[in-house]
């Protein structure tokens, strides 16, 4: 959005204490990457029943009054938040497509992370490896399931044995995996759990970070966990219970009182699905927003102002331009490069990011536990790929592509017309495609930008008959790792191509071979030499061209507690301990 229609809107919402603004999200990732927009934060008081109501709510739709649930009863605990990725109808947390907030809220996993990259406990009171690193021995802790149920190794196990079921529709079944093997387990009693690989494996706790622990007693009897009604009811052992949903509309959860860390702060959320993005900074401006996920084009007006704390944070790993190497142009080494040559990424950066971007020239950010496995020495993209339009069309003309007489090039009767893919919710993407299509017009590239919906899009990736003629190139955060850890096997390694999340077909023998490596390897020097290698490999061949680091944010209003001040990055932060993101009553 430009000045002039951001300072209207602003104007707006401080009149009439009510229309809304863009508010976008990255995906997130989280991975994961992921991508998430928890901003829509309703029930904070001022304004009503009708104010509330999610603007592109489904007619007809319940619409809860500020301080109220869907359901109507008054909490004045209750955190309120919306997705732009669409009802995904899943709260399985190991299915492909699952719900990040249900995966989040509701479930455990046996070890969580912090922002410095350490290991924190969650399911898995206590962990501990063996001399030789290849057997790890976790001790669980004592808790129950939303339905009373004790929890025991054997839910481990089963979860387990399902995320390895090759009928499973789950991204997971590499994090049981060390040197293509699946490593073994067992329960020595039902609070001990131990692991056995055949070698050690660097990122395997990150790997168990990953894994949301299912019950065994409500899914052993399943015909189909893909498609088994807890999916729609789903039952954790984490902070917060799955109450109700509305598909389309909302899913709340309330808090769990006998949550294993104690009782968690917040009465309870709710999440609304909106497509339509234009509400939350009007709405975090009128009072009905406790607070929301900012880019960087929206930080500047809450940087100065004493009711709201901007909590930024360096995304982990650069915003890239994704090649499809099934597309048989971009399998071309030279045509992916010459597409490098002929993009101004300072000036990109400098556009879509209000100059609040970090240009990227590395694989990594440069702020973080991941920076020291960029390769300084010998990686710099500015340098081994400068902007320069006219060896980006030497480069077109030595591998055949000619301007034909509209200018777009040519070759063997085929135009090099490209599609460039983005997700929706999120307006830097699509300001990045608008851009790229003008600088790529400029030696002869005709790109056709298309912005589709999260949920379609994932599905295209994990499609191996998805046609690369309709999906040539992505803006996105592909490839990215685990989020503390620098293991790329994932999104990266040939074994991983569609079903898999190598959704761009990448495939370099010794790019598998350093992964591999970098996964077996537990010496941390050693394994910054192996990342490094990897740095440099991965600039020859191009899988991705990185585009900028993006400075994401929090705006958080002074009204909700359980956000620390000093808090680096509210992202990190409420992923580690969503028991503590609360509003005062």
């Amino acid at each position: 959005m430009d000045d002039a229609g951001t300072a209207a809107l602003a104007s707006g919402a401080s009149a009439r204490r009510y229309p809304r603004r863009t508010i976008l999200k990255r995906a997130a990732a989280i991975g994961f990457s992921s991508a998430f927009i928890p901003t829509l934060l309703a029930a904070c008081g001022g304004g009503s029943a009708e104010e509330a109501t999610p603007s592109d709510a489904a007619p007809g739709s319940p619409s809860p009054a500020p301080g109220e649930t869907p359901s109507g009863e008054t909490t004045g605990g209750i955190v309120n938040a919306n997705t732009t990725l669409g009802d995904k109808g899943i709260g399985n947390p190991i299915l492909n497509g699952n719900d990040y907030w249900t995966e989040w809220l509701v479930f455990s996993k046996l070890t969580k992370y912090d922002d410095e990259g350490n290991v924190l406990p969650d399911l898995a009171a206590t962990y501990e490896y063996s001399e030789d690193g290849l057997t790890l021995t976790l001790s669980l802790v004592d808790t129950t399931w939303h339905d009373g149920e004790p929890f025991t190794a054997a839910d481990v196990l089963f979860t387990f044995d399902t995320v390895s079921d090759p009928n499973v529709d789950t991204p997971y079944g590499s994090r049981l995996q060390v040197g293509g093997e699946k490593v073994q387990y067992e329960a020595l009693d039902d609070r001990t759990v131990r692991i056995t690989m055949k070698e050690p494996f660097a990122p395997f706790l990150f790997g168990l970070s990953q894994i949301g622990i299912i019950p065994r007693h409500l899914l052993e009897n399943s015909a189909d966990i893909n498609t088994d009604p807890f999916n729609l009811q789903p039952i954790g052992t984490g902070p917060y219970k799955f109450v109700e949903k509305q598909p389309d509309q909302f899913v709340r959860y309330e808090r769990f009182d006998n949550y294993f860390k104690g009782r968690p702060a917040a009465d309870g959320w709710t999440v609304f699905y909106m497509v339509d993005a234009n509400a939350g900074a009007a709405a975090l401006e009128s009072g009905e927003i406790d607070m929301m996920f900012t880019p960087p084009e929206m930080q500047p007006r809450y940087e100065d102002d004493p009711d709201y704390m901007l909590l930024n944070y360096v995304y982990f790993t650069p915003i890239t331009l994704a090649f499809n190497h099934k597309h048989p142009a971009l399998a071309d080494i030279n045509v992916r490069r010459a597409i490098a040559h002929a993009i101004d990424r300072k000036t990109l950066n400098e556009t879509v990011t209000k100059g609040r971007g970090l240009l990227a020239n590395n694989h990594y950010a440069t702020t973080g536990p991941l920076d020291r496995y960029n390769n300084y020495d010998e990686v710099n993209y500015e340098t081994e790929y400068p902007f320069d339009p006219a060896r980006a069309q030497r480069l077109l003309d030595e591998a055949g592509w000619t301007p034909g007489a509209d200018g777009i090039r040519e070759k063997n009767g085929q135009r090099l017309s490209l599609t460039v893919l983005t997700y929706a919710g999120f307006d830097e993407y699509k300001n990045d495609q608008v851009i790229i299509q003008q600088m790529l017009g400029e030696v002869g590239i005709e790109i056709t930008p298309q912005v589709l919906e999260y949920t379609t899009l994932e599905g295209m990736w994990h499609d191996p008959n998805d046609d690369p003629m309709g999906r040539a190139m992505e803006v996105q955060e592909w490839p990215h790792p685990f989020e503390q850890d620098p293991d790329v096997f994932n999104e990266l390694h040939s074994s991983n191509v569609p079903p898999g999340d190598n959704y761009m077909w990448f495939q370099d023998a010794e790019v598998d071979q350093l992964i591999d490596q970098g996964r077996t390897t537990v010496d941390l020097d050693e394994r910054i030499q192996i990342y490094q290698q990897l740095d440099r490999r991965r600039m020859e061949t191009l899988p991705a061209l990185p585009l900028y680091c993006a400075v994401d944010g929090w705006v958080v209003s002074r009204r909700l507690g359980g956000v620390p001040e000093d808090t680096p990055s509210f992202r990190w932060y409420q992923r580690a301990f969503p028991e503590k993101i609360y509003k005062q009553g």
